[in-house]
């Protein structure tokens, strides 16, 4: 029987950067997935680093391509996820393009919800869940903080702009129009997909939520160290700021800052008191005040390492 024609092509775009045995295990979770019906599917592999370390293990998985699942792989030595993801835009061939990254691993059914939820809504972008998946039992102290669980929403929910991220999204090609990318401005900080959305939904953009489709995280060790939790919380206050300072906020360093000043007096206190007590919410609060901190500091720190490099 011949095959019925495939016509809808999507891109599955992953960024990498000198992880071998996460981008392994991304591709492994990307070889298994369903395809959808009448669809053709390149999956598009952005090494970020300029030596292509990551050619090898991309060259491994060219024996499992097949007529409808291709396999590419683009170097962009520019550092800085900005570059990387922007290198994706450019390279995709699909009239969707569909994102994860190199430390998460995605169920076989991910694309296949991802594009349903897309047509029955109208979407223009969809996001769903990233679930931690711990390489060792989980801290007590990680737990506390919260800094792995992510909110989750019913699908079909219109998300703010706010709770939308590349680690888990599928976008229509309609979405670059105007030449619409990644600002290089966060290339090393994060924050630059919160910003692609926020802009994308100022101009009219639906983003739209999909509970079904789940994208696993890889949290080795180091990612439930109090330094590594505290520095993220840091970062992400930083991060803020200086993202509603390019969405035009009116003098936003100075709000920020006083808002966080007064917010840190209120979480000291709290850590304070829920510590005394022997309380493990304090740890949650303690992750809050950093986060504060980082407020009060955006205008000091407008550059410097990413927090998700480690």
């Amino acid at each position: 029987m011949p095959m019925a024609p495939h016509t809808r092509l999507i891109s599955v775009c992953i960024c990498t950067f000198r992880r071998p045995d996460g981008l392994r295990r991304a591709l492994e979770s990307a070889f298994a997935l369903q395809i959808p019906s009448g669809c053709t599917l390149e999956l598009l592999v952005v090494d970020n680093d300029a030596s292509g370390s990551a050619s090898t293990v991309v060259d491994s998985f060219r024996a499992f391509t097949t007529e409808i699942r291709s396999l590419r792989y683009v170097n962009e030595p520019t550092p800085g996820v900005s570059h990387a993801r922007n290198r994706c835009l450019e390279s995709a061939a699909g009239e969707m393009l569909a994102f994860f990254d190199d430390d998460e691993f995605v169920k076989p059914d991910w694309l296949v919800e991802l594009l349903a939820c897309t047509d029955r809504t109208q979407a223009d972008a969809v996001f769903g869940p990233v679930l931690p998946s711990f390489e060792i039992p989980p801290t007590p102290w990680a737990l506390a903080s919260g800094v792995h669980d992510r909110q989750r929403f019913p699908s079909g929910t219109v998300l703010p702009w706010r709770e939308a991220r590349t680690g888990n999204v599928a976008l229509r090609r309609s979405m670059l129009a105007g030449g619409h990318r990644f600002s290089t401005e966060f290339a090393r900080t994060g924050g630059e997909d919160s910003l692609f959305f926020a802009t994308a939904q100022s101009q009219g953009r639906k983003l739209v939520w999909c509970d079904e489709a789940i994208v696993h995280e890889s949290v080795p060790a180091q990612r439930m160290e109090p330094t590594w939790i505290l520095h993220r919380a840091f970062m992400g206050g930083r991060t803020y700021v200086r993202l509603e300072a390019r969405l035009g906020h009116r003098l936003p360093y100075t709000t920020f800052a006083l808002r966080g000043l007064v917010a840190s007096v209120v979480s000291l206190a709290t850590v304070a008191a829920l510590y005394l007590r022997g309380d493990a919410r304090h740890v949650r609060h303690l992750c809050r005040l950093y986060g504060h901190l980082g407020k009060i500091m955006a205008r000091f720190y407008s550059y410097g390492p990413y927090a998700g490099d480690a």
